[in-house]
């Protein structure tokens, strides 16, 4: 028995048909008697017509193979009709040693695949077929993961909708209580930073590693924008985004939210690749943030461009952003037991990637941030 079809596909709901048309009946009987012990059946018509009524009324058909030389409707004919049926279903060509242009026409407008001259030979005809009905079960197995990817892709656009209000929800609940303090002379405003350490404390609760992870990036990447000189300010909005970088993954389960980005499994990958667009989204009701959340947004952004989520490249990514990022991958490369040769291995591992994933203008200031006497400790 064939072993390339599995036993849950053959054993669905529907059993998997291979239709015959011919309107020979010994030929149908050899066809038949051949696909003995193969994970298909054959369901067999005398005519196109009768070929067509089949498909019409079958589920379950996932090869179609006919016989070119029929009265009342040839082979050609015949999957010309069967292919504005049924466009998926794979179809092939029976035909004789002299009817090549036959063969051709029923490639060109019955859109067979393959054809086969008579008399067959068997191995070759099996694998023909066996081939046909993989092309069929493939193409299903496509279309069920576009409609999948389809159907994730409307979820993550709901759950960003759904975000969106619970953020504009929570703004409010706070512009409340900053109102009812105002009155009550207990606080007149409220600040970036206390806004800032309000989310870090949420981070805290929700994963104490990702939440250290974050104070070290904060604490490298602030490092490095005294190390450029730059501005207090800029400075501090660079601290902010680097502690709030992740922000956006407190959405992932608990199981996969655990992990480092290089476990992440593949059908996470779109998922765990929206967090800094959720991240900047948490950010944009308050208006002091947004700068904040721009750096969020594109902390992933790549030198070469082949980074996330817009595939910015150069100048086009945030300088604060670019500090953000070496800071992130200082801290995932960072390996303490290596000992005294952690920190060089470090900087050999930056090496690597300076003009990929980073500028190379921002290497020394990556250097130095690694011998920085900053305590580098992430959860392993």
């Amino acid at each position: 028995m064939s072993t390339f079809l599995t036993d849950e596909r053959s054993s669905s709901e529907h059993p998997l048909l291979v239709l015959c048309v011919d309107d020979e009946e010994n030929i149908l009987n050899a066809l038949t008697r051949l696909f003995r012990g193969e994970p298909f059946q054959l369901l067999a018509a005398r005519s196109g017509q009768a070929g067509l009524e089949l498909l019409r009324s079958t589920v379950g058909i996932c090869l179609i193979i006919s016989d070119q030389q029929m009265p009342e409707m040839t082979g050609t004919d015949f999957l010309e009709a069967a292919r504005a049926l049924a466009p998926d279903i794979p179809r092939m060509i029976l035909t004789g040693y002299a009817d090549a242009s036959a063969a051709i026409a029923a490639i060109n407008e019955g859109g067979a695949f393959r054809y086969l001259i008579k008399p067959w030979n068997e191995n070759e005809l099996l694998l023909a077929v066996r081939d046909g009905v993989q092309r069929y079960l493939l193409h299903q197995e496509n279309l069920q993961l576009n409609e999948m990817v389809q159907l994730q892709k409307k979820e993550l656009d709901e759950w960003n909708m759904n975000l969106r209000n619970k953020v504009l929800q929570q703004t409010g609940i706070i512009r409340n209580k900053l109102k009812e303090a105002h009155q009550q002379h207990v606080c007149s405003r409220i600040d970036s930073d206390t806004v800032v350490q309000m989310f870090a404390k949420m981070q805290g609760l929700r994963n104490p590693r990702l939440c250290q992870h974050s104070r070290t990036v904060a604490l490298l990447a602030a490092s490095m924008a005294k190390t450029l000189g730059l501005p207090h300010e800029q400075t501090e909005e660079i601290r902010n985004a680097a502690l709030l970088h992740d922000i956006g993954l407190l959405c992932m389960p608990d199981h996969v939210l655990a992990l480092k980005p290089q476990q992440i499994r593949a059908e996470h990958t779109a998922e765990y690749r929206s967090h800094a667009v959720k991240g900047q989204a948490v950010m944009e009701p308050f208006e002091v943030l947004q700068g904040v959340g721009r750096l969020i947004r594109h902390h992933h952004e790549e030198y070469t461009g082949g980074g996330f989520p817009d595939g910015l490249a150069g100048w086009q990514i945030p300088l604060g952003s670019q500090l953000i990022h070496i800071a992130n991958f200082i801290d995932d490369a960072y390996s303490p037991e290596q000992g005294i040769k952690a920190k060089y291995q470090l900087t050999q591992k930056l090496a690597a990637v300076m003009g990929r994933y980073f500028d190379p203008a921002l290497a020394t200031t990556a250097y130095l941030a690694v011998n920085e006497p900053l305590m580098i400790t992430p959860f392993r």
